[in-house]
């Protein structure tokens, strides 16, 4: 049993919705593959300029066993994840269209693109988020790779750090609790 109070539940969580330029997220990867898969995506769509490397989670690097729906046993690889932004404007249709050429490669989930397809734009948290037996802070800056290959800069990566800093300042304030007791009551602290 730990002393340490549970964190607070009800936060909202913020994300960037854009449908101009190509952001991912990349589940259970490394930072390596990560900026492989940064590297491919400006080689062969040189147009999406350059790209902003973020660490979404930090989960340990472990492998575990787990059973698929028929009760076969699956080795599964669980890592961080990553979210890469990128820099130029290229539109939502040519987004898709790399979103399906790497989720048929494996690299991004399958569902990731149906999801892109069903909502009709892209979007990655910025902030916080609390589930019921994990905490995921705000992603944190990893790396800043340039594109070689083109020379274009739209600024959309200056967009998406404006609006995460914006939001983690709103989150702050909803989440600033010193000095104020906690007594394990979710009720207020009245005197008698």
């Amino acid at each position: 049993m730990s002393s340490k109070s549970p964190p607070r539940r009800g936060l909202p969580v913020l994300g960037y919705t854009t449908r101009r330029h190509l952001i991912l997220d990349l589940d259970n990867t490394t930072i390596d593959g990560a900026r492989w898969v940064t590297k491919k995506i400006m080689l062969e769509w040189p147009k999406v300029g350059d790209c902003l490397i973020l660490r979404s989670s930090d989960k340990p690097d472990r492998i575990r066993l787990v059973h698929n729906k028929w009760g076969r046993p699956l080795l599964y690889h669980d890592r961080s994840n990553f979210h890469l932004v990128f820099d130029n404007g290229i539109g939502y249709n040519l987004s898709c269209r790399i979103c399906g050429v790497l989720a048929g490669l494996g690299i991004l989930n399958p569902d990731y693109l149906k999801i892109r397809k069903f909502r009709g734009d892209m979007t990655l948290r910025v902030g916080m988020l609390i589930k019921y037996n994990e905490i995921k802070y705000p992603p944190i800056l990893e790396k800043l790779t340039y594109n070689n290959f083109t020379s274009r800069r739209d600024g959309f990566i200056d967009h998406y750090l404006e609006f995460k800093i914006n939001a983690e300042r709103a989150l702050l304030s909803l989440t600033d609790t010193i000095h104020v007791p906690d007594h394990g009551r979710n009720g207020p602290d009245r005197e008698r």
